[in-house]
């Protein structure tokens, strides 16, 4: 057998006899690194290799030397596989202290699948090795002659199978990112032509194993091969950058487009006025083409201590404070170019930096800073950007472009600044249409009616700008606005500012809209945006939808016929269940939480408000009110007895909810007549709804059974999933 492909078979055995020690170099350093120091792998894999070293040898006799074959290292044969348990082990003891030390939910979310599958899948692994090696002849035989090795194997699927998921449904790893990085660094650093010197070492090798046959026929035999692969390599070296650039333009149009954004963004920045407004679209720009974890820019003023972010993506994003004094800093303004910070303790900036520093920047997730202007005694501003999401590192094509956008914005940083507006902090609004406008004016263009001031700034987080009021409820304002960084139409929710009286509650706030933005369903409003005005009044950033909420709809028609109410339920049913999948509750459903989205041939319902939802407490968890508040979170007639008990967060609080709006489209009125928390409570928990018949009398009797079913007084009578309402409503209403 030619040599390349002898040691391509001997690469396979290797990994093979290696693959306990590979399993827990991995989750050693995924998803984050368990060790500091690089010791202890060190000493894992010198372990590793040393007990399958009798392998090896055993193997090589067998294949290469058959004759010399003496059985001294038989003995020692069966060695690799007590350390195979033991690293196998020791992997998922790395595994678990990995994930349990995660904090980011979403990623938590990301590989909790994978977790699942891979503890599993070794479970289903583990007997092969026990029986083959360790457990007497007459047992194994009982267990390879059973059905136990196809379930174990069954088992050991899940393993590959929950990578796979986790690759394609959260692309924990990308993989158009790994083969990109794979072809870049095998094109442009030259690795195909450095094959040429080692295919000649290989022929040479070859030569020496045949050493007995003619040059001629080794030659014959082989040495198209080798031809053949040097001038593949040779037609790769010469090709690369044109098959680079159409690699990207074919199957990375994602990236190709991207760095077509960043010199789009060099080019309007160029040809801006301000840089001040010319922030907000720079910064999210950048995130729509980079995608880190979040992109600032970051100014400070002469003899200011601290630097402050002029504009943040995502706004709720809280980027902590960082010191115009820090070394850092001046690091930062004597290198005069990107910093990129690395992932090792061993780097040399962890060298060069003092602890708590480093610990500012693994706690503030900084990946890059990128120096706009850097001279202490003048204003000076900073490009700082989180990792990438698909944790690939920032090339050096990312790096010139970013560099380049932040040259044009120091020019623009240093032509004098544009006229500003009186107050930006106050905006008016007319109490009849709801139009918007800046400060100073005091009467609406359309209906010449005193306008009324409101407390906050038009533009909030430096890129929303308000521009008329939609309606009130009992979260707060819903504002139609323009997002003047990706020129779209967007509906902004101030949420009320007695919900966020301190900084708990808004801490609070930005966990639940993150949960909320996370959460996407056709039948749920989209959360683009959130964040915070002063650090206390909180908003959220959603898609502007046309149409009109359900209760709009009840007020015009009273009551809708058995077929549209289904179709309605239908959609907010997969929106709960979803939503009950990822252990999220909604907590206020009503028919003004609920949206009729009209569209050419069809209406689409949509759920509101799932950004005051909250996880599910788990077991060990005690009951509580509310998050925190002590007081009731929903709607009072749209309550379920246990709710208005004050008892736990559970799904059977929405579940009664739908029921509540259900009997509603289909009556035109309330199931109770009683109006106060005590009387509800006790007709609730009585069971003592007003039957369907009296309002409808020619509704069926399957109807008035869903609807004791639906409203029964305990939550262990009721349906127990918004799937299985949905499917007895069905069933009723047929």
């Amino acid at each position: 057998m030619p040599a390349p492909i002898g040691i391509l078979l001997w690469i396979a055995f290797a990994s093979g006899v290696l693959v306990a020690v590979i399993f827990f170099t991995f989750f050693a350093v995924f998803p984050r690194k368990l060790f500091r120091s690089r010791w202890p792998l060190s000493v894992a894999w010198a372990l590793g290799l040393a007990a399958v070293l009798p392998d090896f040898l055993e193997v090589y006799q067998q294949v290469y030397a058959p004759e010399h074959v003496t059985g001294m290292w038989e003995k020692l044969f069966s060695l690799p596989f007590p350390s195979w348990l033991v690293f196998l082990a020791a992997g998922l003891i790395a595994l678990a202290v990995n994930y349990r030390r995660l904090e980011d939910l979403n990623e938590k979310r990301r590989i909790r699948v994978l977790v699942v599958g891979t503890s599993v899948g070794s479970l289903g692994y583990i007997p092969f090795p026990l029986f083959l090696y360790f457990i007497p002849p007459r047992f194994a035989n009982i267990f390879f002659s059973s059905p136990a090795p196809i379930v174990c194997a069954f088992l050991f699927l899940l393993m590959p199978l929950s990578f796979a998921y986790a690759l394609l449904r959260h692309r924990l790893f990308d993989i158009r990112v790994i083969l990109r990085q794979g072809l870049q660094y095998a094109l442009a650093r030259r690795v195909v032509l450095a094959a040429v010197p080692l295919l000649a070492a290989l022929l040479l090798l070859d030569l020496w194993l045949h050493a007995d046959q003619p040059l001629a026929a080794i030659l014959r035999a082989h040495g198209w091969v080798y031809a053949g692969l040097a001038g593949l390599a040779l037609l790769a070296h010469s090709q690369r950058r044109k098959w680079l650039e159409s690699l990207d333009r074919r199957f990375f149009r994602e990236r190709y487009d991207a760095q077509r954004l960043l010199r789009e963004v060099v080019e309007d920045v160029r040809g801006a006025q301000s840089f001040e407004r010319m922030a907000p679209g720079v910064v999210a720009r950048i995130e729509a083409a980079l995608h880190p974890e979040f992109a600032a820019l970051l100014v400070r003023e002469p003899r200011q201590p601290a630097y402050r972010a002029l504009a943040v993506t995502p706004a709720g994003h809280q980027l902590p404070a960082l010191s115009a004094q820090s070394k850092l800093m001046a690091l930062v303004r004597l290198l005069g170019k990107p910093l990129e910070m690395p992932h090792t303790d061993s780097g040399w900036l962890q060298q060069k930096l003092p602890h708590e520093e480093t610990e500012f920047l693994r706690q503030a997730r900084i990946d890059l800073l990128v120096p706009v202007a850097a001279s202490p005694e003048r204003t000076e501003a900073l490009l700082v950007l989180g990792g990438k999401r698909s944790e690939e590192p920032y090339s050096g094509e990312d790096q010139d472009l970013l560099v380049a956008i932040a040259a044009s914005l120091a020019i623009l940083l240093e032509k004098p600044p544009a006229e500003v507006a009186p107050r930006r902090d106050v905006f008016e609004e007319c109490p009849q249409c709801g139009t918007c406008y800046d400060s100073g004016i005091t009467r609406c263009a359309r209906d010449s009616t005193t306008l009324v001031p409101i407390a906050l700034p038009r533009l909030l987080a430096g890129r929303y700008q308000v521009e008329r009021r939609l309606g009130r409820g009992g979260m707060g304002t819903v504002y139609e606005a323009s997002d003047v960084a990706l020129e779209r139409r967007v509906a902004v929710k101030m949420i009320r500012d007695d919900l966020l009286g301190s900084a708990e509650a808004a801490e609070r706030f930005r966990q639940e809209a993150r949960v909320a933005a996370a959460f996407a369903h056709p039948n749920v409003v989209t959360v683009h945006d959130f964040g915070l005005v002063a650090n206390t009044r909180a908003f959220l950033v959603m898609e502007l939808l046309q149409g009109v909420t359900l209760r709009q709809e009840l007020h015009k028609e009273r009551s809708l016929p058995p077929r549209r109410t289904l179709a309605i339920m239908q959609g907010v049913c997969a929106a709960v269940e979803a939503a009950h999948q990822r252990q999220l509750l909604h907590r206020d459903l009503k028919p003004e939480n609920i949206f009729l989205v009209r569209g050419d041939s069809r209406e689409t319902p949509k759920v509101l408000d799932f950004g005051v939802a909250k996880f599910l407490p788990s077991a060990t968890e005690e009951a509580t009110v509310d998050t925190g508040s002590g007081v009731l979170v929903g709607t009072l007639q749209y309550m379920s007895p246990e709710q208005l008990r004050g008892g736990p967060a559970a799904p059977a609080w929405d579940l009664w909810a739908l029921a509540v709006v259900a009997y509603e489209m289909l009556t035109g009125a309330h199931p109770y007549a009683e109006r106060t928390a005590a009387e509800l409570c006790r007709a609730a928990a009585d069971g003592r709804f007003i039957p369907v018949t009296e309002r409808l009398p020619d509704a069926g009797p399957r109807w008035q059974k869903f609807f004791e079913h639906a409203l029964a007084p305990s939550p262990e009578r009721r349906p127990l999933s918004a799937k299985l309402f949905l499917a007895e409503f069905e069933s009723a209403l047929a």
